[in-house]
């Protein structure tokens, strides 16, 4: 669902988050409507469900039309703050948590909101726990419950001081009319979407085009438009000649290098650059599972080579012309907590020498024959030449002998740690703190499936989560980056800025540029 980022508001207090938002009928109603507003990307969906998401292509079409219980942002707004819910706390301790919601809110079919259907979105999306979707990010949760039409308790299994954080992202957007939705599977994207939130998804047509018209019972201020509609494109190129031609309004994140240096010169469209934490990484299956695909990275002393030899300057410099930074740590720099692990224990630049050493003192025979997969557009129109330059750091060594194998998003997802050994990956937070880019991918449970499990994380992922001090979290989450680094699953190499791009009649557009990487369009005028 973002690279050197300043930004980041977090008081790590476990006191109850009680600001109350007065939203009266005529402060929204008075609103005067613009025009349709028309954003082009080469993001993909895979469900708009928002039980069967975890991508950021989906999360950007939810965020149109489902709300979350608490918000984060705009701008240097990031302390969680009222959306659905009007007052958030712990009760008693940091295992249980009792929102009050927000009254008078109805669906976009004109069903009330009520506890019912909060419960029946955290239930469902646990049930259904689907592979592509968000249910990893609840595994504290162990259960829901209400008090009345307008309270709920949600009853976690172990403290977890940021729980009002989790409550900020799609987990917490994935509220559904419990009268619509079914409770143990997905509701198919082509089917009516019925959400809180400022627009309904009036048609949608899978690789090609959403359309939204403004939610007439929406409970918030109107949008500045008349409606979205989203166009998909399958090249930065093709999108970039749609932007100045006019045939779209605005697209953002995903230029290829090469097309966003050249629409800074353009003078029909202007470059936004925002406060990011978007980052890459490479995935290493380990231990039986790496035997089992037949890769060499289930040996530790195999991954240090690889992440002595990671040619973060080149990529960033050669292939993204300076546009993304190199990145030492999951944690993304700028983030409270981030340290520069791994160019601690393996330096800043590539070392054939030391990936040597540390192989032959490990009697790891060379070269290593292997794969790396990668996908070619989700991520941009250069992951082909990111992973070259990986491939060629690592062939030029002569301790590897890499190839490259590559698929659409589709069928590349699904397959990760199963037919996949090694692999690219990227993030974008959930929500705007260390622990995101920690316990996602370390901890036993984490949704990469790469058969990783330390028992030291796991202990220190329990203790992070529940710190009651900022100070201890932090101390905690660099520990989390040194270890992390030195049994090295997972290697990041770059993080990124929030990039948008617009015609010069399009408004607003840094209102919504802030580390959550949200695309409000709502906030958008044209």
């Amino acid at each position: 669902m973002r690279k050197g980022r300043v930004r980041w508001l977090f008081a790590g207090s476990v006191a109850a988050i009680a600001v109350a938002v007065a939203l009266s009928a005529s402060a929204y109603g008075s609103s005067k409507a613009g025009k349709i507003l028309v954003d082009g990307t080469t993001e993909t969906v895979t469900n708009i469900d928002p039980a069967g998401n975890y991508d950021y292509g989906t999360a950007t079409v939810d965020y149109l039309i489902f709300n979350r219980l608490l918000a984060a942002g705009p701008g240097k707004n990031l302390t969680p703050h009222p959306e659905l819910a009007t007052k958030c706390s712990s009760v008693g301790n940091l295992k249980t948590w009792a929102c009050t919601l927000r009254k008078g809110v109805k669906f976009s079919n004109g069903d009330s909101f009520t506890s019912t259907d909060v419960k029946f979105s955290f239930d469902r999306t646990i049930a259904i726990n689907d592979p592509s979707g968000i249910s990893s990010l609840i595994t504290n949760l162990a259960s829901t419950t209400t008090s009345g039409p307008y309270k709920v308790v949600f009853h976690l299994k172990h403290p977890q001081s940021t729980w009002l954080q989790v409550l900020t992202t799609t987990a917490g957007s994935m509220i559904v009319d419990h009268k619509v939705y079914p409770a143990n599977k997905l509701q198919s994207s082509t089917s009516p979407q019925v959400g809180t939130g400022p627009y309904i998804l009036k048609s949608y047509n899978p690789g090609q085009q959403a359309v939204f018209t403004v939610n007439p019972h929406y409970w918030g201020p109107k949008p500045k438009n008349a409606g979205v509609i989203i166009n998909y494109y399958k090249d930065s190129s093709t999108m970039k000649l749609a932007l100045t031609k006019g045939e779209i309004d605005m697209a953002y994140d995903q230029f290829s290098p090469t097309d966003l240096t050249s629409l800074k010169k353009s003078s029909s469209v202007k470059v936004y650059i925002g406060a990011g934490a978007g980052i890459r990484y490479l995935v290493m299956d380990v231990g039986k599972q790496a035997t089992k695909l037949g890769v060499p990275t289930g040996k530790l002393a195999v991954r240090q080579a690889i992440a002595y030899l990671m040619p973060r300057q080149t990529i960033a410099s050669r292939v993204y012309h300076g546009q993304v930074s190199p990145l030492y740590s999951m944690v993304a720099k700028g983030l409270p907590g981030h340290i520069d692990a791994f160019k601690t224990l393996y330096g800043a630049k590539p070392s054939v020498a030391k990936a040597r050493a540390v192989l032959k003192k490990a009697h790891v025979k060379t070269p290593l024959k292997f794969t790396i997969w990668y996908t070619p557009t989700h991520y941009g129109a250069a992951s082909a030449d990111e992973y070259a330059e990986i491939q060629r750091a690592l062939n030029a060594s002569k301790l590897f002998n890499v190839t490259l194998k590559s698929a659409e998003w589709a069928g590349y997802v699904n397959t990760l740690g199963t037919t996949k050994g090694v692999f690219q990956l990227g993030w974008f937070p959930d929500y705007v703190d260390g622990e995101d880019y920690i316990n996602p991918f370390y901890p036993k449970g984490q949704f990469l499936s790469n058969g990783y499990n330390s028992a030291k994380m796991n202990k220190l992922a329990l203790k992070e989560e529940g710190a009651k001090s900022t100070k201890a979290r932090l101390k905690i989450i660099k520990q989390e980056q040194m270890l992390a680094a030195k049994n090295v699953p997972l290697i990041p190499y770059w993080q990124n800025h929030m990039v948008a791009v617009a015609r010069k009649n399009v408004g607003g557009v840094t209102s919504t540029l802030d580390p959550t990487y949200i695309m409000r369009f709502w906030l958008l005028s044209k």
